[in-house]
């Protein structure tokens, strides 16, 4: 809207400028000099439209991004949920409960079952359900996207520094164990990397900040 003005205000001042009518000097230098700022001033903010444009651009390319990694993990999560539904109940042991992260479009790993508090080693029960995982990550239909591992921790400072600096350092340590155990089950490995976020990548508030505690597998096209 502000630019069609600013092109009326211009044409005008334009139609007055150059059809011949008979201005003082000083108004004609007063309409010149107001038709050149109202000039730049519509190059200004046509430019400013084009960036405006190239970020929306980027955003729905973004958004598209992060729906087909949504729905990937999803698709991936029901594999393993059928696999799961035929296999044996171990009576007394906690199902995985296979989680994305519908912001992330990361595969949720909690660190009930992947880690003990405050460690980094993967547990028989982790390792399991990440054999699994490999499995579907190796086959034809996924065998082209990257696997980004994502680790993540509450706001509780560590309280063993000597063996966990800061919760970033336990989250990369996280992160680190599950991408050397995928490479380990076969995935190669110019397909894995990793982040760390420490603390600061939440998925719930104070009261259930164990959700929080967790490794996201994302893939990535």
């Amino acid at each position: 809207m502000r630019v069609n003005v600013i092109l009326i205000g211009s044409f005008l001042i334009a139609s007055l400028l150059f059809a011949g009518c008979a201005v003082p000097q000083h108004t004609y230098n007063e309409l010149k000099e107001r038709y050149d700022s109202l000039s730049k001033e519509n190059e200004r903010l046509k430019a400013e439209n084009k960036d405006l444009q190239t970020n929306n651009d980027v955003l729905n390319e973004r958004l598209k991004g992060g729906e087909a990694r949504l729905a990937t993990a999803q698709e991936i999560i029901a594999s393993l949920r059928k696999q799961e539904a035929g296999e044996p109940k171990v009576e007394g042991e906690t199902p995985v409960g296979w989680q994305t992260n519908s912001k992330t479009g990361g595969i949720v790993l909690e660190e009930s079952i992947m880690f003990g508090l405050g460690k980094a080693t993967i547990s028989e029960k982790g390792k399991a359900a990440l054999k699994k995982l490999a499995g579907l990550l190796n086959s034809d239909k996924y065998k082209d996207y990257l696997v980004r591992i994502d680790g993540h921790t509450d706001n509780i400072p560590v309280k063993n520094i000597k063996e966990n600096k800061d919760n970033w350092f336990l989250s990369a340590k996280r992160a680190h164990a599950v991408l050397t155990e995928l490479r380990d089950l076969g995935i190669k490995d110019e397909r894995l990397y990793l982040a760390a976020y420490g603390e600061y990548s939440p998925i719930a508030g104070q009261k259930e900040k164990e959700k929080n505690r967790r490794v996201e597998i994302v893939l990535v096209k």
